[in-house]
C-alpha cells in the first residue's frame, strides 16, 4: 500500500496540514464510545454499508410531488359538492398522482451510487464508481479528519469536519482517491471520532456490540437502528422537544406552535421521501458491485483480499502474502 502512504504524506505536506489533521487508525480507539450516524445503510454479520453522499437527497422529489398531490386532493374536495365537478376533480388529482408515481419510479430505478462497503470476512473496504473498483485493506487503512469553522452572513457559524479515507483502484494501485465517508456539515471532531469508532468496533469487535463497543453474542441491529430512528427521524413532529425549549426560554411559545404546525404540514413529504429511498436501496442492492466483491461478501466466498490478487500479479513491488493468503486465489 505504498502508493496510499505516499499520497497521504504528499497531501499533508503540500497543503500544510500536517499539524491540523487528526489521523485515525484501525488499531487505536478514536473515541470513548461508538456512535452510529445515519450513513449506516446496512449492517450484517459479514459486511457494513455506508450510503454515499450522492444518495442523501434520494426521494426528495417524490416527496414534494406527493405532498402537492395530497394537499391538492384535500383543497379541491369541497368542489365535489358541486354538480359535474367530479370529472374535473379526478382529472386534476389523477394527473398529480400520475406525476408522483412517475417521479417515484424514476428515483427508484435511476442508477444509484454504490455505498461504501466494509467487509469483515476479508477485512477490506470497497467503493465502486461505475466500472472503477476501489479498495483498501482495513489493517492498512489511512483515514483522517480536519475540523473547520466558517461564518457567513447567510448561515452564521457552521462547523464542518470531513472524515476521509484513501482507497486505490483495483488493478491500478497508482490511482488513489480520497473518499468522504459522510457529509461533513454540522459534524464535529468528537462526533466523527465516535462514528469512526463505530466502524472500527464493527471490524475489530463486531459484528454486534453495545454502546460501549463491547461484543454481544446476538444481533442488536434492530434495537440500535430503532433508537437512532427515534432520535433522528425526520418524518415526525418534535412536540416534546419544542416544549422543552420553551420551558428553557430558548424558544418563544408562538414559534413553538408555528414550528409544530410546519412539521405536521411536512409529514407527508418526509414519509414519502423515506419510503422512496428505502425501495431505491433495495432495488439497487442486486445491481451493484463487481463480481469479485459480491463473492467475497458471501458466507462461503473466498477470503483472499483484492490486495492479495494484485500482489499475485506483481502490482505491489516488495509485498508478500501471508501463508494463509498464498492459497490458490479465487477470481
Amino acid at each position: 500500500m505504498q502508493s496510499i502512504k505516499t499520497y497521504f504524506a504528499d497531501l499533508s505536506q503540500r497543503l500544510g496540514l500536517a499539524d491540523e489533521l487528526i489521523v485515525l487508525s484501525p488499531k487505536h480507539r478514536a473515541a470513548k464510545h461508538p456512535m452510529q450516524l445515519g450513513e449506516v445503510q446496512d449492517q450484517t454479520e459479514h459486511y457494513l454499508d455506508l450510503s454515499s453522499g450522492a444518495e442523501e437527497g434520494k426521494g426528495i422529489f417524490t416527496g414534494i410531488w406527493g405532498l402537492l398531490t395530497i394537499y391538492t386532493a384535500i383543497l379541491m374536495a369541497p368542489a365535489l359538492r358541486l354538480e359535474g365537478e367530479l370529472a374535473n376533480y379526478l382529472s386534476v388529482v389523477g394527473g398529480a398522482f400520475g406525476i408522483t408515481l412517475t417521479v417515484f419510479l424514476l428515483e427508484v430505478f435511476w442508477p444509484s451510487s454504490s455505498p461504501i462497503r466494509f467487509n469483515r470476512r476479508t477485512r477490506e473496504v470497497y467503493f465502486q464508481d461505475k466500472d472503477k473498483l476501489y479498495h483498501v485493506p482495513w489493517d492498512e487503512a489511512v483515514a483522517w479528519m480536519q475540523e473547520s469553522r466558517t461564518v457567513t452572513q447567510y448561515t452564521g457559524a457552521m462547523t464542518e469536519t470531513p472524515l476521509q479515507l484513501l482507497l486505490q483502484r483495483y488493478g491500478n494501485p497508482e490511482e488513489v482517491i480520497a473518499l468522504r465517508l459522510n457529509l461533513p456539515m454540522g459534524r464535529t471532531a468528537e462526533t466523527q471520532g465516535m462514528f469512526w469508532e463505530y466502524l472500527r468496533c464493527y471490524m475489530e469487535e463486531g459484528p454486534w456490540f453495545d454502546e460501549q463497543g463491547n461484543t454481544v453474542s446476538a444481533s442488536n441491529r434492530k434495537e440500535v437502528l430503532e433508537k437512532y430512528r427515534k432520535k433522528h427521524k425526520t418524518a415526525k413532529v418534535h412536540l416534546k422537544l419544542n416544549r422543552d425549549l420553551v420551558r428553557q426560554n430558548i424558544m418563544p411559545r408562538g414559534r413553538m406552535w408555528a414550528t409544530t404546525v410546519f412539521e405536521v404540514f411536512m409529514l407527508p413529504l418526509f414519509y414519502i421521501r423515506d419510503l422512496t429511498a428505502k425501495y431505491a436501496r433495495q432495488r439497487a442492492a442486486g445491481n451493484q458491485w463487481h463480481p469479485l466483491v459480491k463473492e467475497r461478501c458471501r458466507p462461503d466466498g473466498p477470503t483472499t483480499r483484492l490486495y492479495d490478487l494484485e500482489v499475485a500479479e506483481g502490482l505491489h513491488e516488495g509485498a508478500e502474502m501471508s501463508a494463509a493468503e498464498q492459497a490458490p486465489v479465487s477470481r
